[in-house]
């Protein structure tokens, strides 16, 4: 070998082992900030659920006026929510909040704490530390969270090709109320295709006879302006909304609901208008705060909004429907905040909530107050009745 090719090749072999010293120190730095967002991510759950507990038991939940001397159960706390609750009980201000719930977000600047109030005065959040143990606080005023099914406020019905489309309005037969169809799916265990919604949408929280017709729009929306109602779905199945204290009574995760739909003909998988419209994604994803979403609601139509944070202990959330007038306790559900006002009100239930491409669903909308919505993650959702995947394509 001549000398000039064994100095290539020792050139060669030296960027070789750079390149491999580079990736090395890649995958620690990585394995590090990982182990770094670890920590803070155990941090900023433990002072959420150290001032969720403190607000519990200063009776600063808004939904908890009634349950006075009430204390539920959470997580144990260990030596680090020890020292965080310590921390949280010297601020005396916090007493003084009217909550709704207590929520934690990440994201590029780093996981932060979230107080959603009911209400609140700026004297008083001006005496409020801004962060707790290095952890941000940021607090939000909501207002008041009560799940009701839409009765007021205008209606949109959706058509594509002369079918009803996502994100229309529609009710029970026989109700008065109304909420959105979010969304067309197939169940992994049956045949068929399915509309998707909440519970409090088609079964009327729990109480909806099972073959019951689903009318799009609802009866209460139609008129001079809008089609007439049409069956899209009967009434088929339901996740059971459970009221009672967390000690007696499993915690929500979901409302939602199924109708099986009668004729696939009649509807389409395509959201909305036919200027802003788009098809349901197939592919869900996991939420994450900051993402930039959107949805087609029967009352505001099309919103546009940012994910922010999701609640980390049990959150008590008011019903108001005709057979169920209770609290509904919850956990793991999404805040997204609307960017030109409300990202959704009464009647939008059962909204699909999508990437701001339209390419990835995210969740499904189940409450509102204020300039936010409430949504239940898909990836949560797809587990439920067995297993559902959302449709795409169909009749578009």
């Amino acid at each position: 070998m001549s000398e000039e090719m064994e100095l290539e090749q020792k050139l060669k072999n030296s960027e070789a082992q750079q390149v491999e010293a580079e990736t090395e120190k890649s995958q620690v730095e990585a394995i590090q900030w990982e182990a770094g967002m670890e920590d803070a991510t155990s941090k900023v759950v433990s002072v959420a659920r150290s001032l969720a507990q403190f607000f519990y038991e200063q009776g600063c939940y808004t939904a908890l006026a009634g349950f006075a001397g009430y204390k539920p159960h959470l997580v144990p706390a260990g030596a680090e929510d020890n020292d965080v609750e310590a921390t949280v009980r010297e601020e005396p201000a916090f007493a003084g909040l009217a909550v709704q719930t207590v929520a934690c977000s990440s994201g590029e600047k780093g996981p932060k704490v979230h107080i959603y109030l009911t209400r609140s005065s700026k004297k008083l959040e001006k005496t409020l530390p801004k962060e707790i143990d290095g952890v941000p606080i940021v607090l939000a005023r909501m207002g008041r969270i009560v799940v009701i099914p839409g009765k007021l406020g205008s209606a949109n019905f959706f058509e594509h090709g002369g079918r009803v489309a996502c994100g229309s309005s529609c009710a029970p037969a026989g109700e008065a109320y109304a909420g959105t169809f979010g969304a067309l799916v197939r169940k992994s265990v049956a045949g068929g295709i399915f509309c998707l919604s909440n519970n409090h949408v088609i079964a009327a929280c729990n109480h909806v006879a099972v073959g019951q017709p689903i009318l799009a729009p609802a009866t209460r929306d139609a008129g001079p302006y809008i089609a007439a109602p049409r069956q899209i779905a009967r009434h088929a199945e339901i996740i059971e909304l459970r009221s009672g204290v967390p000690e007696l009574v499993p915690v929500n995760r979901a409302d939602a609901a199924l109708g099986r739909v009668v004729d696939t003909n009649m509807v389409t998988s395509w959201q909305g208008d036919e200027d802003h419209g788009y098809d349901t994604p197939s592919t869900i994803a996991d939420p994450v705060s900051g993402m930039r979403v959107k949805k087609f609601g029967r009352t505001t139509g099309l919103t546009t909004g940012t994910i922010e944070a999701m609640t980390i202990d049990n959150t008590p959330l008011p019903y108001k429907c005709r057979f169920f007038n209770a609290t509904a306790w919850f956990t793991e559900v999404w805040t997204v905040r609307g960017d030109a006002g409300p990202f959704a009100i009464a009647g939008d239930s059962g909204s699909l909530v999508v990437s701001e491409d339209g390419t990835v669903a995210l969740g499904l909308i189940f409450a509102a107050a204020g300039d936010y919505g409430i949504m239940i993650p898909m990836n949560y959702v797809q587990t439920l009745f067995g297993g559902v995947e959302l449709v795409s394509e169909h009749n578009v």
